[in-house]
């Protein structure tokens, strides 16, 4: 062990076969006294985390700073490796579908929407070399032994050396981003959600057991040592909501990922049906959780008919294999933030069966093209319609992490286009949604992670 732990009296949790979810890191598990139950959406208890201790974070960052390295290309072939294991083969105690099955239970998205995010995170880390040299300078070098250095060229170096990750709970998407890092050559402390921490358990033990043991530490803890593990890395990329946009955004040493808020301008000379189609797909694709789950359209044309035509596209999906589900509390929630003024009926709002409460899509209609409420943002399938006004719009599209334009107007797409806070502009029939591996995300994660320096080295020099 890393430093003497304490064995927690965890016998009636073993006993019912709950799933734990312990501090990793340099190979070693670490078991904590202090735990926190991990629970789905029907109130039951399937899991616990440790709560690992500011002192051995710090330890931990101490150590790994003096681990022993790999070149990248090394780290590179081990991710691949790793990606096998992630896909394939039993990982801290579950199987494949067993790891599904049970985050399905825990966060309540449909089990097809993680089942794909597997497939997805594994095809990520085996094409991990082709990500990361598409976000490089075209100009640079990974390695002074590159023969270009006797010219003078760039270097692309990393900014530091250890990360700390605190990733969210609403869906296992994030966990593609974070590996890049790795790629980079980063020592990396992640920091699961309570509410679902077996995806970052699964990643981490399979990156582990494929040879990166000294480069990548799963650290569940709670808020005190959250703040130990942004203090002690040198960067950190913290997931949230605005209260994390609230208290970090000036902090030069820590990348956001909030609230995405991506939204659809449709214009008026496109087929209404189409228009629809499309921002139903947007709204309720990866369970609506995700930030570039649509939140907000924006219409030229009459809202009013446009939120009655998208209610209905709705009502015609499969709610069990489209909507998320969510606890009677989480339920009683977002009921209570949708609408105040009604009791606690949760009929009102979610379908209660058997698995729990299907979370079915909120439509909502204002008038007014600078409503706060186009700037709502909710973890399930929640969209404000609105008027497009060309003026008065663009600043309601400020800061979105996608907006899609569903119009061949060139004037509405330049408007979009020269708004450069919004970090992705898709145009046509393109869900919010959609991704790709080399294709930026909220710019390139080596944005914040790289840098180029110049260099040269005199040809012969070291013979």
């Amino acid at each position: 062990m890393l430093i003497d732990s304490v064995k927690p009296d965890v016998k009636t949790a073993m006993e019912n076969k709950l799933q734990q979810v312990e501090a990793l890191a340099l190979g070693e598990s670490y078991v904590t006294r202090r735990r926190a139950a991990v629970i789905n959406v029907l109130d039951e208890v399937v899991g616990e985390t440790a709560i690992a201790p500011p002192v051995y974070i710090c330890e931990v960052v101490r150590k790994m700073r003096i681990a022993p390295r790999l070149r990248l290309d090394e780290i590179h072939a081990t991710m691949k490796q790793a990606a096998k294991i992630y896909s394939s083969e039993s990982v801290a105690g579950l199987s494949p579908a067993e790891y599904v099955q049970l985050t399905h239970r825990v966060i309540g998205l449909p089990a097809s929407i993680i089942e794909r995010s597997l497939i997805e995170t594994s095809e990520v880390l085996m094409m991990m070399s082709e990500i990361i040299k598409a976000s490089m300078p075209h100009g640079a070098i990974w390695h002074v032994d590159d023969s270009r250095v006797a010219e003078g060229c760039a270097l692309f170096s990393r900014r530091a050396d250890v990360l700390a990750v605190l990733t969210g709970g609403n869906g296992p998407g994030a966990h593609a981003l974070w590996p890049q890092a790795l790629a980079f050559g980063y020592r990396i402390l992640i920091k699961p959600s309570v509410r679902e921490p077996f995806t970052a358990q699964r990643l981490v033990s399979s990156l582990q057991q494929a040879g990166l043991g000294n480069y990548v530490a799963l650290i569940p803890t709670d808020h005190q040592g959250a703040d130990e593990m942004v203090s002690a890395a040198d960067l950190s990329i913290i997931y949230g909501g605005q209260d994390i946009v609230n208290k970090y955004h000036s902090n030069p040493k820590v990348l956001i990922q909030g609230p995405g808020r991506s939204k659809i301008v449709v214009g008026s000379d496109v087929n209404i049906d189409e228009a629809v189609s499309l921002v139903a797909r947007s709204v309720s694709a990866l369970g609506g959780t995700a930030c570039v789950s649509a939140s907000a359209v924006l219409i030229e044309g009459d809202p009013v008919d446009f939120g009655q035509r998208l209610s209905e596209a709705f009502d015609q999906m499969d709610a069990e294999e489209t909507f998320p589900l969510g606890s009677s509390n989480t339920t009683a929630l977002l009921q209570k933030s949708l609408y105040p003024e009604k009791n606690e009926d949760l009929r009102l709002f979610g379908e209660q069966t058997s698995s729990g409460y299907i979370l079915r899509p909120c439509v909502t209609v204002v008038d007014n093209p600078i409503d706060p409420l186009i700037q709502r943002e909710l973890p399930f399938p929640c969209v404000t319609v609105a008027p497009y006004d060309r003026l008065k719009s663009s600043q309601m599209l400020s800061d979105s992490l996608v907006v899609t334009v569903f119009s061949k107007k060139p004037e509405i797409l330049g408007a979009v286009l020269s708004n450069t806070t919004i970090s992705n502009v898709y145009a046509g029939d393109i869900p919010t949604t959609w991704m790709a591996p080399l294709v930026p995300h909220d710019g390139y994660l080596s944005e914040f992670l790289m840098h180029s320096r110049g260099v040269r080295i005199q040809k012969n020099w070291f013979t």
